[in-house]
């Protein structure tokens, strides 16, 4: 079989149509160069060349040749560069996870930090719970993941890459819509819609306790697990929702949104997990891009 070399100096040779020029163009001697296209000829048991003291001129299988040959260096140099990208972490794709509310907010700017960096880079997208990211994180499914912070997570690596504080979404017309200084305390016997305990546990495990130690009784007229459904109902005039402040974004009509006066500790927070042991040159790109691009404190 022929190799990369010897397909460079057919190449040369039939563009330039000369030997003395090919052979300068490939810095070396018209010998050896010579030489390789007839190994190229055996090899291949074709004539390449007509050749005379004065001229030479492809023949129509080297005609036939020349075109392929083109490709085959322009597709071994792509696979080089591929190869190279590859192992430097910009080619490749990577299987993201991410939950619902991740796509309000974090996941564009995910989105932009890596394709801004790397180009060769595709992101393969999964809408998942957290609990559904844990098990495609451990058995390999996916590679990256936007994750709330899970009860078990001992084979993953774990970086908080967002903290936001809670914003209270009213309906059009809500008394405390025109209240300059809300607290929790306000929030006593107003029709609240709360997240699950269970599919919405893990905001749930950070507000219930806010109104148990103010001694605050909202009527919670609903549990539900994910803010976009919380929204919908807020939007309804079915209650009063505390939510993440990227959810602002939703646009839902008949809401309005305010600051409410919560402690510091009362935050929402997303975590970027990957499997304990991936050294993926591309997924440890992807890790590095998102810390230093994509994490945001609000």
């Amino acid at each position: 079989m022929f190799e990369l070399s010897q397909l460079r100096c057919f190449v040369a040779v039939a563009r330039e149509l000369n030997f003395r020029r090919a052979a300068e163009h490939l810095h070396m001697t018209q010998p050896p160069l010579s030489r390789q296209i007839q190994l190229l000829e055996d090899d291949l048991n074709v004539k390449l060349f007509e050749r005379t003291s004065r001229s030479v001129r492809l023949t129509a299988a080297g005609k036939s040749f020349f075109v392929e040959a083109q490709d085959l260096l322009k597709r071994a140099e792509a696979a080089s560069l591929t190869a190279r990208q590859a192992e430097a972490g910009q080619h490749g794709s990577i299987s993201f996870g991410f939950i619902p509310v991740a796509a309000f907010d974090i996941m564009p700017r995910v989105i932009k930090a890596v394709g801004d960096k790397a180009p060769g880079v595709s992101l393969l997208l999964h809408e998942m719970l957290t609990i559904e990211q844990i098990e495609a994180l451990t058995a390999g499914r996916t590679e990256l993941g936007l994750i709330r912070l899970p009860r078990e997570r001992e084979r993953l690596e774990l970086q908080c890459i967002q903290r936001e504080r809670f914003v209270l979404a009213l309906h059009v017309g809500h008394p405390l819509e025109q209240k300059e200084n809300i607290g929790i305390e306000d929030l006593d016997g107003e029709s609240f819609v709360m997240y699950s305990p269970a599919d919405g546990w893990y905001t749930y495990e950070i507000l219930a306790p806010l109104f148990t130690y103010a001694k605050v009784r909202p009527k919670f007229v609903q549990y539900l697990g994910q803010t976009h459904t919380i929204l919908a109902l807020v939007s309804a005039g079915v209650g009063c929702a505390l939510v993440p402040r990227s959810s602002q974004v939703i646009g839902l009509p008949n809401i309005v949104f305010r600051p409410i006066d919560l402690p510091e500790e009362a935050r929402v927070e997303v975590f970027l997990a990957w499997r304990r042991g991936n050294d993926s040159p591309v997924v440890e790109m992807a890790r590095n891009v998102i810390v230093e691009h994509a994490a945001i404190d609000s």
